[in-house]
């Protein structure tokens, strides 16, 4: 019998070793899976943190096509600064074509940026077009910094602008670039993202004027010299005002038109559309937007002054601002020069206009009501562009407008905001 009890036992603990075996292999198998799930999650977790930089690229891009003047970090400057579209793009005013600025390898991005932990942000480099790209420098991170590349290239049609966007999860963004094979992406545990997207250029201004002034009112000059209007561009037939009223105190000898035109000729009085449209509708009418919905241009920026304006506009102007709102009356009474006519200026008031003193406005004046204007003495005011005013224009003293196409081109075709084409948005290779 004690024999029997020891064999008994000894069959027992043979059974309960096959089932801890068992159990093992069991423990062991579901270990296994655990950490292929975990390998899985790991995978899709830095493929969206790449998808997430990848998009946050995109929209980092709009926002500075639409910025204001940068440095070679991409940070905004006073003064001294380069806008990021015309640091990166040559933009046809003709055409409105547009052709990122060659580099000595075009494959190379132009823009690159990292997560900054320590300041909460990006860390970007605004690479000038005549250096080459070189290898960032890797962030000093506790956690992943992801960092993206941007590569802007030309649209298939004039006034669009494609984007290619890569996400990277490693702050060094090369170590993602189109050299680097997939088996090296996930032998080094890295996530990796494309996003293109095609945005447009909408112009500042819809239908410019074909005119150096636009009037829904009547217009009356006086005093010495007078108002001098200048259109000697056969394109736009040399015209020289059009306004809804009439006119009083014009001085022929003032007025220039195209050769073999008589002023008269060149002159648009009592003018149907303007006449019996409200000011909005003028507005509206050659900027391409109502007064309420035009300040939603992403470019625009509102100048706050609480008298007079042209410190204001051109401090804004050296800032890398091109589009200008001053909500209430606008007055000029200084000699700047604000604008050039390579880079030209869109001010608008949604008030009253004053003008006064020996300034200079290269580019385009918008008046919300009545425009008035004292001549500069002995030196006399000057735009060269255009004047729309949505009331009456009165002037005293001589002053002149001068029409420039190459002016009405650029508020066009070259400056303006650049927004999202719907349906333009791809995850894939962009050739």
């Amino acid at each position: 019998m004690p024999s029997q009890g020891r064999q008994r036992g000894a069959a027992t603990l043979v059974v309960v070793m096959v089932l801890f075996l068992v159990m093992a292999l069991l423990a062991a198998y579901a270990n296994r899976s655990l950490m292929f799930e975990q390998r899985v999650s790991s995978s899709y977790f830095r493929a969206s943190l790449a998808q997430e930089a990848a998009e946050g690229g995109v929209e980092w891009t709009l926002a500075q096509l639409n910025g204001v003047a940068i440095d070679g970090a991409c940070s905004p400057v006073d003064s001294g600064g380069q806008r990021f579209a015309a640091r990166y793009l040559d933009i046809d005013p003709v055409d409105r074509s547009i052709s990122p600025k060659r580099k000595p390898t075009t494959s190379d991005p132009q823009v690159d940026c990292a997560r900054d932990e320590a300041n909460e942000g990006w860390a970007c480099r605004c690479i000038a077009t005549s250096v080459a790209h070189t290898r960032p420098t890797a962030m000093n991170a506790t956690l992943l910094a992801p960092s993206f590349s941007v590569l802007m290239k030309a649209g298939a049609r004039n006034g669009t602008l494609q984007l290619s966007v890569v996400g990277c999860t490693d702050s060094v963004v090369d170590q993602c670039g189109d050299s680097v094979v997939s088996a090296t992406l996930s032998q080094q545990q890295l996530g990796k993202s494309r996003v293109g997207a095609l945005v447009g250029l909408v112009g500042a201004v819809r239908n410019p004027p074909a005119a150096p002034l636009i009037a829904k009112g009547n217009l009356s000059t006086s005093g010495t010299g007078g108002l001098g209007l200048h259109n000697t561009d056969p394109r736009s037939a040399g015209l020289l005002y059009a306004i809804g009223g009439t006119s009083s105190g014009l001085v022929d000898s003032r007025l220039e038109s195209v050769p073999g035109t008589a002023p008269n000729q060149a002159r648009v009085e009592t003018d149907d559309a303007l006449r019996g449209a409200t000011a909005d509708e003028v507005f509206k009418m050659f900027m391409g937007a109502s007064p309420a919905v035009y300040p939603q241009h992403p470019s625009l920026r509102i100048v706050t002054c609480a008298s007079e304006c042209s410190g204001a506009l051109d401090d804004a102007y050296k800032a890398g601002k091109r589009i200008l709102l001053v909500q209430g009356p606008l007055s000029i009474n200084s000699s700047k020069v604000l604008g050039s006519l390579t880079d030209p200026v869109l001010i608008i008031a949604t008030g009253t206009v004053a003008l006064g003193g020996a300034f200079q406005i290269n580019g385009m004046l918008v008046s919300g009501g009545a425009l008035t204007w004292g001549g500069g003495g002995a030196a006399p005011a000057l735009i060269n562009g255009i004047v729309l005013a949505q009331g009456d224009v009165q002037t005293s003293g001589r002053m002149d407008i001068a029409y420039q196409q190459s002016v009405a081109d650029q508020l066009r075709n070259r400056m303006g905001s650049y927004v999202r084409v719907p349906g333009g948005w791809t995850d894939a290779n962009i050739p």
